[in-house]
């Protein structure tokens, strides 16, 4: 019974903290990308249910990077406010050893590394897929479209210009089409004295009376095709054409694995691939590294150390730990041979800094 309340108490201060903590960081990381999806909604005119969308495929993305640096801040937190309060060493006097201590610290962070193995191989990957297709989705539009008289309006491939406009029943007069894309042509022109404009999500289209194609050809500038019309309705897209290649980040781990084995990759992209299947999981397994390293720095904390002191050490270490991922990640994409292993570098250096610090700075 003891130790029952004795690990909920240690797990709800960790909590506690992990919680206000993830949150601010989630908040200050979101908030970045808030302000760049807004800033795309105002340009390309989508919808409020796009910029929603578009933010919540964002937060899986977010919360994985968040998390283990929320966690490390916690640890820290947790045990230099016990320390502040002198039950650090109460426990130490009534028989609790540090490995029970640590127990409930311990059962937290595999839990999250677990949360995060899920998140970071399958579910943000799916997630950040989903993100980058809306954006596409908005690159893809034309920038929101304004009918006015005596304005040249960009359609894209066509210029379009009104000398008048009615805009509560959309009839213009004096309408003028210029193709700028015509890759056969010096110019391609569509005049017509009147017409209907009628516009749409992804599509604009133009109902033209008594006017007239022309066309000059490119290869000779004296060849010119001309039609007349009495009525004549064509249809211009708002929508680009755009194909794309799939990024690293938008693959859950079980594809970037069956394309790595079934696809002929460069050398190169094929390093990406598994430097990439190695940062998701050392991410994951962060909370246990940075529990192991960080716990006997908590314990060496006298009682008079307040918290700032927590979030200075926090600090140094998920600096380093960062750094080190960083370096084996380029030492990955690299050197072939280091592609998987590299990335690990982080995890190696703390198992080594974790066990010297229990060993000579707890005597353990």
């Amino acid at each position: 019974m003891r130790i029952s309340i004795f690990n909920r108490y240690i797990a709800k201060s960790l909590l506690t903290f992990f919680a206000g903590v993830v949150g601010v960081l989630t908040f200050v990381i979101f908030m970045n990308h808030f302000i760049r999806v807004l800033n795309m909604a105002m340009t390309y005119g989508t919808s409020f249910g796009w910029i929603v969308s578009s933010l919540l495929n964002i937060l899986p993305d977010v919360f994985c990077l968040s998390a283990p640096m929320a966690f490390q801040i916690a640890i820290l937190l947790t045990l230099t406010n016990m320390s502040e309060q002198g039950e650090l060493i109460a426990l130490r006097s009534a028989g609790f050893s540090f490995r029970e201590i640590v127990r409930p610290l311990l059962v937290c962070a595999l839990v999250l590394s677990v949360i995060l193995v899920i998140m970071g191989n399958w579910l943000t990957p799916r997630s950040y897929k989903k993100f980058i297709n809306k954006r596409e989705e908005a690159y893809s539009k034309i920038t929101k479209v304004t009918l006015e008289p005596k304005t040249f309006i960009d359609l894209g491939d066509w210029d379009l210009y009104l000398e008048n406009l009615d805009k509560v029943t959309n009839t213009a007069q004096l309408i003028h089409l210029v193709n700028k894309n015509d890759s056969g042509a010096l110019s391609t022109k569509v005049n017509a004295s009147s017409g209907r404009i009628v516009l749409g999500e992804t599509a604009i289209g133009l109902e033209l009376k008594d006017g007239q194609m022309q066309r000059v050809s490119k290869k000779d500038p004296s060849a010119v095709i001309a039609a007349n019309f009495d009525e004549y309705t064509m249809s211009i897209s708002l929508v680009k054409a755009h194909n794309r290649r799939l990024r690293v980040g938008e693959m859950t781990t079980t594809k970037l694995l069956r394309t790595l084995r079934n696809d002929p990759l460069t050398p190169k992209l094929a390093n990406e691939f598994r430097t990439a299947i190695s940062m998701r999981n050392v991410l994951a397994l962060s909370p246990l590294i940075l529990l192991f390293v960080s716990c006997p720095i908590g314990f060496s904390l006298g009682k008079r150390t307040n918290k700032g002191w927590g979030m200075l050490f926090s600090v140094v270490i998920i600096f380093s730990f960062y750094l080190l991922m960083t370096l084996g990640l380029s030492l990955g994409k690299k050197y072939t041979w280091i592609s998987y292993p590299g990335p690990w570098l982080p995890v190696v250096i703390g198992l080594i800094a974790g066990y010297y610090l229990w060993k000579k700075r707890l005597n353990i």
